[in-house]
């Protein structure tokens, strides 16, 4: 959630907020022949935090693909298996973090209360 979204909802606590991502999964399947929503959400991580062009020895570790795909299948389940939901979360982590600044992962997610 931007900072926009954010000054709305303390004007107005009883409005409803919308999730910006949703129907991202159906726009998505109209551009990408077979989308797998885990391989999906990694790939968002990626793309939020500018890792997606880093040289190879970059993915082993903490940023290693298969760890960060099994934590993105944890936070896909924890959504209900709503892609929509689980990469508005990466939204709302970045957004915390940017404004914490503290290091985060697709597993901080899970640990914190994002709904």
């Amino acid at each position: 959630m931007n900072e926009i979204d954010e000054e709305k909802v303390k004007d107005d606590p009883n409005k409803e907020i919308v999730n910006p991502f949703k129907g991202y999964l159906a726009n998505l399947q109209k551009h990408k022949q077979a989308v797998n929503p885990v391989h999906e959400i990694v790939n968002c991580y990626y793309k939020m935090n500018g890792f997606e062009k880093m040289p190879k020895d970059f993915y082993t570790g903490r940023y290693a693909y298969n760890k960060l795909a099994s934590e993105a299948k944890k936070l896909y389940q924890a959504c209900n298996e709503e892609l929509d939901d689980s990469i508005w979360a990466l939204d709302k982590m970045k957004y915390l973090a940017g404004k914490g600044g503290f290091d985060w992962s697709i597993v901080t997610c899970l640990k914190h209360k994002l709904k």
